[in-house]
């Protein structure tokens, strides 16, 4: 600015000179500073110029011999016109200046604050600016990685990935990928980044500019849900197994009682094609005639007032006559209550049904068709079996004579004696009997038998003993027991699960104390499992959590209980114990066998337990009591972990872990 006022104020004199001493005026200048100042200069400079111009013309006009009134005026015009332009120019000018200013500042401040670490660098990857993001991303000061390469950062597995995403972005594409980076504590983390190419002049690239999302939590929720796959498909295919090689018709319905499936051996009995039954009723099956007589107990079934029911009933063949089934029908239900579907299990019963009717013509033929019968039939008189079918010895191993002469109680384990006994008591009432119980075979191994029995009469009418059938349901038992263990245990340790342990802690609570019978709860959480999984991954941390389950369960004693209510959380009910001390020194020992090194598949590892104590009061709330367990845990966390600690009032009531207790899942 200095310069060019010096200029104009020089160009002045010398044209002052010349015009007083050689008469010479030189082509008017004063508009060449001022359009000079426009390109740099402030609207204020160059109003401050233009002032300077017009001084230095009117002081020309007073000095110059050869100034005139025309030219004067004529200067004055021209400088003012160029002025004006000038002004309009630098005012575009330094708006322009002040919103790349603005623009530049507020992507800066985007960048910074943007939850994705930015970051720019050279063809190399070496980087020269990254947001402060990366400091809660991976946990490095942005000061510090400038001049560090991106592969530093990367684990050795991923740079190929990394060098190839970087020849694109150097061939002139845009390029990204997933690689998992080092972070400051030694750890790793998926980061997914994003690189596009900086041009230069030329067109070639001089730098990359991209963006680091962090997807640590997309890339556990894949590997979760590939795993919950792969373990919901290991299932399926299990029970595909079982419903395609199993004797028994099984028909899957929904509440309207459509067929959703049907296995090929219900198929068999139906004498059509399994994919052909599907979308129809299951009262279709049936003749008209017979459809009346099941659908009351389906609606209860439906409706939740019934669990199951079994019937016998005639299914339709095509064109052969209706099939004599032996029909069991349950539910199954979602976690709220409502209905699932409906399971229908079904086997060929004709044979019997028509021994049983032959039973009233002739006892004779009744005993040719019940020793052809696929289930045992007997006769029970005055409380011993007089007859029993050959179908024994396939069945239990017994031959008949082994039973003949004999009550049934002698081949009935003696905890099924009272269900026995009161089955015979409505037996000898006239009624008749449905059960499921165990029956000794003759290796004395026990199988699970179902028994239907109904009263015989002579001819007479009167009441002459007992006739019945029964057959094994070992796998049935089996099946609806997986189910039932399923529903209240834990997948992968095999401990009991939240709700159930809530459900025993409740009627545990609710039952009144006798002396010295109290009962405590243990509040165990693995000391730094996480990152034992984020270390060596989560099959080596399932196998852990599996052997601390087995340990903590072979120290228990058979009326207590463990069970695990969170990702890493294991509950411990210690019943009969004769107080906090005793229940202090369980645990104790129970966290002695945990820290001892368990093998697994990474090697071997160590784990250790932070245990809260506290006695249960009757009637209490379970909430109240893990909550009291987990501030005692809390504690031991606080003081060093690897502990037992009982709950205290006085201490754990102000320890910093306020509200209720909540799992952690």
């Amino acid at each position: 600015m200095i310069v060019l006022a010096a200029a104009l104020v020089g160009l002045f004199l010398v044209e002052l000179l010349l015009s007083r001493s050689l008469g010479i005026t030189l082509y008017p200048y004063y508009w060449i500073p001022v359009v000079l100042a426009a390109s740099f200069a402030t609207p204020r400079q160059v109003g401050w110029f233009t002032s300077l111009a017009i001084v230095l013309t009117v002081v020309w006009s007073l000095q110059s011999p050869q100034a005139t009134t025309l030219k004067l005026l004529l200067r004055l015009a021209g400088l003012i016109g160029i002025a004006w332009v000038s002004m309009h120019l630098a005012r575009e000018l330094q708006a322009k200046d002040r919103s790349n200013r603005e623009l530049k500042d507020h992507y800066q401040l985007l960048a910074e604050n943007a939850p994705d670490v930015v970051l720019s660098s050279d063809c190399q990857g070496r980087i020269s600016w990254v947001s402060p993001a990366v400091q809660q991303l991976l946990g490095h000061d942005a000061r510090a990685l400038r001049d560090r390469t991106i592969a530093e950062l990367v684990l050795e597995p991923d740079r190929d990935r990394l060098d190839q995403a970087i020849d694109r972005v150097l061939q002139g594409e845009n390029s990204g990928c997933d690689l998992r980076f080092r972070a400051a504590d030694g750890g790793s983390r998926w980061i997914s980044m994003a690189l596009r190419p900086v041009p230069g002049p030329d067109g070639d690239v001089t730098g990359l500019v991209g963006s680091w999302r962090d997807i640590q939590g997309v890339v556990d929720a894949r590997l979760a849900e590939e795993r919950t796959k792969a373990a919901l498909a290991a299932s399926e295919e299990r029970l595909r197994l079982t419903m395609e090689n199993t004797s028994t018709g099984i028909a899957l319905l929904d509440a309207e009682g459509h067929v959703l499936s049907i296995n090929p051996a219900a198929g068999g009995l139906l004498d059509r094609d399994p994919a052909d039954l599907e979308g129809l009723t299951w009262p279709s099956c049936s003749p008209p005639e017979d459809r009346a007589g099941e659908a009351p107990l389906m609606a209860e079934l439906v409706d939740g007032r019934r669990r199951c029911y079994r019937l016998r009933k005639r299914i339709l063949q095509g064109e052969r006559p209706p099939l004599w089934v032996d029909c069991s029908v349950s539910s199954s239900r979602r976690p709220d209550g409502s209905l699932a579907f409906v399971i229908a299990q079904f086997n060929d019963v004709t044979e019997m049904v028509q021994a049983e009717a032959a039973l009233a013509s002739s006892e004779q033929r009744y005993r040719l068709l019940a020793e052809n019968s696929s289930d045992v039939v007997l006769l029970v008189k005055g409380g011993l079996v007089s007859w029993i079918s050959p179908s024994l010895t396939c069945m239990l191993g017994w031959q008949p004579e082994d039973w003949v002469g004999h009550p049934l109680s002698h081949f009935i384990p003696a905890d099924d004696h009272p269900l026995l006994d009161q089955d015979l008591q409505t037996l000898a009432g006239g009624g008749t009997v449905v059960r499921r119980l165990q029956a000794l075979a003759h290796d004395r191994s026990r199988r699970w038998v179902e028994l239907h029995a109904s009263p015989h009469r002579d001819p007479l009418g009167q009441l002459d003993g007992i006739v019945g059938s029964f057959r094994t349901v070992d796998q049935e038992v089996a099946a609806e027991r997986e189910l039932a263990r399923r529903a209240c245990t834990d997948e992968l340790t095999g401990l009991v699960n939240r709700h159930e342990a809530r459900e025993r802690i409740t009627a545990i609570a609710g039952r009144v104390q006798r002396q010295g019978d109290a009962t405590a709860v243990l509040f165990c959480d693995l000391d730094n499992f996480k990152e034992i999984n984020d270390t060596f991954g989560h099959g080596p941390g399932d196998e852990l959590l599996r052997t601390v389950a087995a340990r903590i369960r072979s120290g228990l004693r058979s009326g207590d209980m463990a069970a695990r209510i969170g990702g890493d959380e294991l509950v411990v009910v210690l019943q009969g114990v004769r107080g906090l001390g005793d229940a202090v020194t369980i645990a104790e020992k129970l966290r002695r066998a945990v820290a001892e090194p368990i093998l697994t598949s990474a090697g071997s590892l160590s784990i250790t337990l932070s245990i809260g104590v506290t006695m249960v009061r009757p009637g209490e709330n379970p909430d109240a009591i893990i909550t009291r367990a987990d501030h005692a845990m809390y504690r031991a966390k606080q003081t060093g972990r690897n502990q037992v600690v009982p709950f205290s009032e006085q201490t754990d009531s102000a320890d910093g872990r306020s509200g209720t207790w909540q799992p952690a899942l």
